[in-house]
C-alpha cells in the first residue's frame, strides 16, 4: 500500500537511537524527507548519513525539546531547509524513577519536561506550518505506563497529561486537516532497555501480563507511526491506540 509519504517532511525527536531511530529508518525507506532530531549533532548526523547512503533524504539537527528556545531555533532551521513540515513524531523522553517520597524538584522537572513540555513546544512551534499548508499529522508517543507504575509519579504523569494534550490537539487542528494522535508502547526492546540493571524482571513480568508472547521490537511501534502518518489515517485523531501486545496493566 502507497501510505502517501514519499516527498513529505517528516520531523522524529528523539531520532538518535532506538525507536526513533528505526522510524527515521522507515519514514525514509518510504520515502519521507526526514529530521533526525536529538540532543548531540554527531550522533544525528550519523543516522542522516546512515539514511543518505541508502538514497534518502535527511538533515539533521540538535536541541533539547525542553527548551522552547532550542525548539524554536531548530524549527527555524527546517522551515529553512524544507520549507515545511507533514508529520511530527514527539518521541523524545526520558525517565528519572524515585518513590515518590525521595523524588527530588529536579527529577519531576526533568522527566516532565522533556516528556510533556518538549511535545506540547515542538506542536507549538510547527502546528502554523500545517495549518498553512491545511495538512499535517503529529503522533505523541506516550506508555500503558500511564495507567500507572510504582516508583515513577514523574513519567507516568508526563504519559499521562499526553493524552490530554493529544486530545485538545485534535480538538483545535481538525478544522486544518491535521490529526493528532497518541501511541502508548508495552515494553520495547531497545537497546537501553536491555542495559536496565532490572531488565530481566521486566521482561519477566510483561511476559505474564502479554497476550503475545514475546518482547516488542522498535518495528512494532514504527508501523503504528506509519499508519498514523500515511495520508489513508486523515480520519483517526484525538485517539490513542496501545502496542503492547495486549498487555494493560
Amino acid at each position: 500500500m502507497d501510505l502517501g509519504l514519499a516527498g513529505q517532511v517528516a520531523v522524529i525527536t528523539g531520532a538518535a537511537g532506538g525507536i526513533g531511530k528505526t522510524a527515521a529508518l522507515s519514514f525514509a525507506g518510504e520515502g519521507a524527507r526526514v529530521v533526525v532530531w536529538d540532543q548531540d549533532m554527531q550522533t544525528v548526523e550519523q543516522v542522516a548519513a546512515e539514511i543518505k547512503d541508502h538514497g534518502g533524504e535527511a538533515m539533521g539537527v540538535a536541541g533539547s525539546v525542553a527548551s522552547s528556545a532550542d525548539v524554536a531555533r531548530v524549527v527555524d532551521q527546517i522551515r529553512a531547509h524544507f520549507g515545511t513540515v507533514h508529520v511530527l513524531i514527539n518521541n523524545a523522553a526520558i525517565n528519572d524513577d524515585a518513590p515518590v517520597t525521595a523524588m527530588t524538584d529536579a527529577q519531576w522537572d526533568r522527566v516532565v519536561d522533556v516528556n510533556l513540555k518538549g511535545p506540547f513546544y515542538c506542536a507549538r512551534a510547527i502546528a502554523p506550518l500545517m495549518i498553512a499548508q491545511n495538512y499535517g499529522r503529529i503522533i505523541n508517543i506516550s506508555s500503558r505506563s500511564h495507567l500507572g507504575e510504582l516508583n515513577r509519579a514523574n513519567y507516568v504523569s508526563a504519559k499521562a497529561g499526553l493524552l490530554g494534550l493529544t486530545r485538545s490537539l485534535a480538538m483545535e487542528l481538525g478544522p486544518h486537516q491535521v490529526t493528532v494522535n497518541t501511541i502508548a508502547p508495552g515494553m520495547v526492546s531497545t537497546e537501553r532497555v536491555r542495559s536496565n540493571p532490572n531488565y530481566a524482571d521486566f521482561l519477566e513480568r510483561a511476559m505474564a501480563r502479554q497476550h503475545i508472547k514475546r518482547e516488542a521490537q522498535p518495528d512494532d511501534i514504527v508501523n503504528a507511526m506509519l499508519m498514523l502518518a500515511s495520508a489513508t489515517s486523515g480520519f483517526i485523531t484525538g485517539d490513542l491506540i496501545y502496542v503492547s501486545g495486549g498487555r494493560l496493566t
